[in-house]
């Protein structure tokens, strides 16, 4: 393959901390140039250590709200992968959501302007299955009704891609699943990975509600492996929307799963916190029939995840600091 270089905003999150060295690893996708531009908001700087020695990388310390360091870091790029936002869960309040607007969506505008400025050929955008709103399970060409800031922004941010489809800018969006699994930028505030840290740390596992309700996963190595089929199957991808999920799975489903590695644990019910009682599915037959397969299972994503939290337990008898911090 011909060297390029791509461009990953948002490449020491989660996602990204991921991409960036699964890309360099890829047998079909290595001749190129990685480059990061990330803001270490998040204080992830492990994201970057230990990088492949077979891949080609640069870093560059900036905001997709800079415009001069769009300029700077979008020079000779070929592809964009934009990871860059601000995450919340499907319906998430946490975050001030004039802020979250102002990246999430205005970012992304921003980025996208600045892209079709720049030449840049190829663009592929993670969005979320939050867009579609609680119930499911849904198809791409289903009907949005996004709750929150967090999914709103992101479905605004979808329109500047297809807009940028008919003014040449070959793009992707991709509606993600909820990343489980171990990754060097790892987060634990999504439900799959905060059961793995709970039992992990030695505490039981909060369940809100009857813990049916159900949420679409995917693995984050999936998740990257999705958005390099889109690098490698430019064909069958540009101008399309795609759910990629895993698994569609109940909250109970996801406590068997670290039972599997950890039977053990204790799990408490609660009716606090009602929005979270709220289901999300994903139907991922569209991509499935392109080519695309999850390869990890939760109880293997979890048991990774929970094997590198070993030598922990709980507190002594005696102590009820663990009871009191539930």
């Amino acid at each position: 393959m011909e060297h390029y270089t791509i461009l990953v905003t948002g490449g020491c999150g989660y996602l990204g901390s991921q991409l960036i060295r699964d890309l360099a690893l890829d047998t079909e996708t290595n001749a190129i140039t990685i480059r990061v531009l990330d803001n270490l908001q998040s204080g992830r700087l492990q994201a970057l250590m230990d990088l492949p020695e077979k891949g080609h990388y640069q870093f560059i310390e900036g905001d997709i709200l800079d415009t001069s360091a769009l300029r700077y870091a979008l020079e000779g790029v070929d592809v964009v992968v934009h990871l860059a936002a601000i995450v919340s869960t499907a319906m998430g309040f946490g975050h001030d959501p004039i802020w979250v607007e102002q990246v999430n969506h205005w970012g992304t505008a921003r980025l996208v302007e600045s892209c079709l400025e720049a030449g840049v050929q190829r663009f592929i955008f993670a969005s979320s299955a939050a867009v579609y709103g609680p119930g499911g399970p849904f198809h791409e060409e289903d009907l949005c009704h996004p709750i929150g800031p967090y999914a709103q922004s992101k479905y605004r941010a979808e329109e500047n891609i297809r807009v940028a489809n008919e003014r040449g800018l070959a793009g992707t969006v991709l509606r993600l699943g909820t990343f489980f699994g171990y990754a060097p930028g790892v987060r634990v505030a999504a439900v799959a990975n905060r059961f793995a840290y709970l039992a992990g740390v030695g505490k039981p596992l909060t369940v809100y509600g009857d813990g049916r309700q159900r949420r679409p996963v995917v693995h984050v190595r999936d998740a990257s492996s999705a958005i390099r089929f889109c690098l490698k199957h430019e064909d069958l991808t540009v101008g399309r929307i795609l759910n990629v999920v895993g698994k569609n799975v109940s909250v109970l489903d996801l406590g068997e799963a670290v039972r599997y590695s950890k039977p053990d644990v204790q799990v408490r019910y609660t009716d606090q916190d009602a929005l979270t009682h709220f289901s999300f599915e994903l139907e991922g037959a569209a991509f499935a029939q392109l080519g695309w397969r999850p390869l990890f299972s939760i109880e293997s994503g979890l048991a990774e995840l929970l094997g590198r939290l070993r030598n922990l337990g709980p507190l002594t008898a005696g102590h009820n600091l663990l009871e009191e911090d539930v």
